[in-house]
């Protein structure tokens, strides 16, 4: 579901079995579940929980009011809203960082200006990292083949900053006897917006980008950058 809704924040579902239900919510933190219910004896709940998903707000049933996906899908990032140019990468996991990657155009058609085309970067940051990646490529914006910051934002829901916590606080968490995955929503613009390496020309395109990264590399052990 994640996978074919990248607007998708988290997802609820509910299982039967032998006249008992239980409500689930995955989000990037991983899965809670409810106790069991008794479909006769308990029959209030499940009401509810029907009702809630007919007619409740698209964005407390998990969907990103920050990324229309309609005809042509648009990506908000702060104040400004980026159309979707295609997808460069993402990831299938449910629960971690869930990183995916797109290629943006401030403006369509996105011809091959590159003051138009950005690369832009959603995902979700365990917030007891001590760096973050935008303060790790802002230490690093000298050096010639390191990806250039533009902009960088905390999604937001209802008017709070995206996060795991909002859906498991610690108080929630105690009753499965383990911590929340504390994670947040982050959105990065970069550029330039270069083509995936997949898709290099020629096998001299493949080592150029590899003596990038080891020249990257070396700059950040060399000055100690981070």
């Amino acid at each position: 579901m994640f996978d074919a809704q990248p607007n998708r924040a988290f997802s609820y579902s509910l299982s039967f079995h032998a006249g008992q239900y239980h409500l689930y919510m995955y989000d990037r933190a991983g899965g809670v579940y409810s106790r069991s219910y008794d479909l006769h004896e308990s029959p209030l709940p499940l009401l509810r929980i029907l009702c809630a998903t007919a007619f409740a707000p698209a964005s407390w049933l998990g969907m990103d009011d920050t990324f229309d996906c309609r005809l042509h899908p648009v990506i908000t990032v702060d104040a400004t809203q980026y159309f979707i140019i295609a997808k460069c990468f993402s990831s299938s996991v449910i629960r971690g960082r869930a990183t995916n990657v797109w290629f943006v155009a401030k403006s369509i058609p996105a011809g091959s200006d590159p003051n138009n085309i950005f690369v832009v970067k959603d995902l979700w940051v365990n917030v007891e990292r001590q760096l973050s990646e935008e303060q790790i490529l802002e230490a690093l914006k000298d050096v010639e083949c390191v990806p250039k910051v533009k902009e960088a934002w905390t999604v937001q829901r209802d008017g709070q900053d995206d996060s795991t916590s909002l859906r498991c606080p610690a108080a929630f968490m105690s009753h499965f006897q383990r911590p929340c995955d504390h994670r947040t929503r982050r959105r990065l613009v970069l550029t330039p917006a270069g083509r995936p390496i997949t898709h290099a020309a020629s096998p001299l395109e493949v080592v150029t980008c590899l003596l990038d990264l080891v020249i990257g590399k070396e700059f950040v052990f060399r000055f100690d950058v981070v």
